[in-house]
């Protein structure tokens, strides 16, 4: 019976041996932390508070290899933490996989020893005030599957330097000055999940990014750049996609009746572009769209909403407009349907709705109720208008009508102004 219990006793010993030498910590991963802890401002007399003893793993915030106990993971999100990365003592954790230090008041550039940590997997820096350029080492850690910068002070170009981590599956970086074109090596991001470059100064053509090789991508937020160009066609490619948020930018052509096929699409927002054009009828097979929030134009709910608050930046070319809220800049020969529309130094158009305005144009042809025209030569019929000009035809009632030449039928009007031809009540 006793050989039993020793027996037993060496089992269980041998079971508990390794548990108890995970929490114990490799000293050069002890020594890195004490350093890196060390060199903070703000929290950092809180978490070397904390992290006392010799047992690292224990630590708040930090997680271990079982097998060998070098550190893996550091979490420290929260944490009030300030002052510059301690770079130097990072490079220490040689085993790095995750580093998490969002949300904190971290500043300066990124730490060059950073790039060193070629096992990592996940960066997560968001939510400080770090700032730079961003190096071309990021392009070392090939490992990556995550890189979050976002709302921090980075500024400059893109380093194209994504053809070296294509194993990103989410990436996010918005909310910084950064500037340039997209870098085409974007394209390469084959496993890319999320890619959030919003809020940012980004320019140049949109189709630099070739999205075909991305069948994974279920969220686009390029919102808030200055990207130009028509709407890419290597999107339809993209059948996972369920958010696409392109607003606020200088996008031009015809809404693709290719995003009709996105049938996972649940978020769409391509509004405050210079959009043109009617919106396509296969958009109403997607009934899962939802709004975004409550904001007219920045959630598309339903049909009209998905072209208002296009602005309309043509000029000197025909264009066939339908939709509300409207503006034709410096155009001619134009053919709006709509309410709310307005035409600014624009000639030859033709207008039919309510709450048209012409400024400045002539040779217009308007229908509808309550227009203000100003300019000479415009066909105004129906009820309600302001006419200011001169040789205006004018039809209707209840029409206020300035300027000279003009001629007018119907009643109620009021008409001021020289060489009138007035028939009617």
């Amino acid at each position: 019976m006793a050989k039993y219990w020793l027996l037993l006793l060496l089992l269980l010993l041998a079971f508990l041996l390794p548990a108890a030498h995970a929490k114990s910590c490799h000293p050069d991963d002890l020594c890195a932390l004490r350093g890196f802890a060390g060199n903070l401002g703000g929290g950092g007399a809180l978490l070397r508070a904390a992290w006392s003893g010799a047992s690292c793993c224990r630590w708040e915030g930090v997680g271990c290899d079982s097998s060998n106990g070098r550190v893996t993971v550091l979490r420290l999100p929260r944490y009030g933490l300030a002052g510059p990365i301690p770079g130097a003592s990072l490079a220490g954790l040689v085993q790095l996989e995750e580093l998490f230090l969002g949300s904190n008041s971290f500043v300066g550039s990124l730490p060059k020893e950073l790039f060193s940590l070629a096992g990592l997997r996940k960066l997560s820096l968001e939510s400080n005030e770090l700032t730079g350029k961003l190096s071309s080492r990021l392009g070392k850690l090939k490992n990556l599957t995550l890189l979050n910068l976002s709302v921090n002070r980075f500024f400059g170009r893109l380093p194209d330097v994504f053809g070296d981590l294509t194993s990103l599956d989410h990436l996010a970086m918005y909310s910084n000055g950064l500037s340039g074109s997209l870098p085409p090596s974007l394209s390469s991001l084959s496993s890319l999940c999320e890619l959030n470059l919003r809020n940012n100064s980004l320019s140049g053509l949109i189709s630099h990014v070739n999205f075909s090789g991305m069948p994974l991508l279920a969220s686009v937020d390029f919102s808030a750049n200055n990207l130009s160009g028509s709407l890419p066609v290597s999107l339809v490619d993209c059948s996972a996609l369920k958010s696409l948020t392109l607003a606020n930018n200088q996008l031009v052509g015809t809404i693709p009746s290719w995003i009709g096929e996105l049938d996972n699409l649940r978020c769409l927002d391509i509004s405050n572009n210079s959009l043109v054009g009617e919106v396509p009828k296969g958009l109403s097979c997607l009934e899962g769209l939802t709004a975004v929030d409550n904001s007219a134009g920045m959630a598309f709910t339903n049909m009209p909403l998905y072209v208002k608050h296009n602005r309309r930046a043509l000029q000197q070319q025909a264009n066939v407009i339908s939709g509300n809220n409207n503006t034709v800049r410096s155009g001619g020969g134009n053919v709006l349907s709509g309410d709310n529309n307005t035409v600014i130094s624009g000639n030859n158009n033709t207008l039919s709705g309510t709450n048209n305005t012409v400024v400045f144009g002539s040779n217009n042809v308007l229908t509808g109720s309550n227009h203000v025209v100003s300019g000479s030569n415009n066909v105004v019929s129906d009820t309600g208008h302001v006419v200011n000009g001169s040789s205006n035809t004018v039809s209707g009632r209840n029409n206020m009508v300035t300027g000279n030449n003009n001629t007018v039928s119907g009643s109620n009007h009021v008409v001021t102004g020289n060489n009138k031809v007035v028939t009617g009540g």
